[in-house]
């Protein structure tokens, strides 16, 4: 990973979408935070600093290179209607990169399949991001990337699976097929617009017509049909509120 580049991000008119937005830390072809022994087991190891301070991720508030700790900056976010905080490590999107302080990782793309959460077939799970939230740093109803890249804090994205599968058939993921969602003019002008922190409203809203697709991708059915974009966040989940 090459983390000399310096990270822009200019708000666009509205917040999203951005004017500008290029990340801090690029990784080669070749990179993937996605490591294995050759044993069937792969463990998520992304790359955060170089051999000296200089060269760090953007997530990084403090690092010991003596001590090998470092502290990542968390990021707020909603599963079934509770709050995780997690950390974004890398992205497969270049300028969703920039936005996250993440890493851009175009080969983490290759991972199987874009809208779906299949676990026998599928390495990702589902995440939406909001990109004409409630605005408002004291609004209750504020989400958003267009809030967020104004300055009012985190996007406050809605995660489909969480680490803790109690029993049944594991469904988590950290790599996250982002499935960008936008409310409509009509929605909006009939007051309808709100904060959702759950997954099945969000595939209510979709089936209402309240929410449309902003990616291209296929259509997820466990969100109402909402499309995947075709690129993937690394964010695992560190904390379940």
């Amino acid at each position: 990973v090459d983390f000399s580049p310096e990270r822009i991000v200019v708000p666009g008119p509205d917040g999203f979408p951005p004017a500008q937005a290029e990340p801090g830390s690029i990784g080669d072809a070749d990179y993937s935070p996605l490591i294995t022994m050759g044993d069937g087991i792969v463990l998520n190891a992304p790359h955060v600093a170089n051999s000296s301070s200089s060269g760090l991720h953007d997530s990084v508030v403090d690092i010991d290179f003596n001590r090998m700790e470092v502290t990542l900056e968390l990021v707020d976010g909603f599963y079934h209607g509770k709050e995780i905080l997690y950390i974004s490590t890398e992205v497969s999107d270049f300028a969703t990169a920039a936005l996250e302080a993440a890493t851009f990782a175009p080969n983490m793309n290759a991972a199987p399949v874009m809208g779906s959460n299949d676990p026998n077939t599928s390495a990702r799970a589902a995440i939406t991001p909001f990109v004409n939230g409630e605005t408002g740093v004291n609004n209750p109803e504020r989400q958003g990337l267009n809030s967020a890249l104004m300055g009012e804090g985190d996007p406050l994205n809605v995660t489909e699976e969480h680490p803790n599968h109690r029993g049944k058939i594991p469904l988590y993921s950290p790599l996250w097929d982002v499935h960008p969602a936008r409310w409509t003019a009509a929605a909006i002008a009939a007051g309808e617009r709100q904060r959702l922190d759950h997954h099945d409203d969000i595939a209510e809203a979709v089936e209402d017509g309240l929410v449309v697709s902003v990616g291209a991708g296929p259509a997820n059915p466990t969100l109402g049909g909402l499309r995947a974009a075709g690129f993937i966040v690394n964010c695992p989940i560190m904390a379940l509120r």
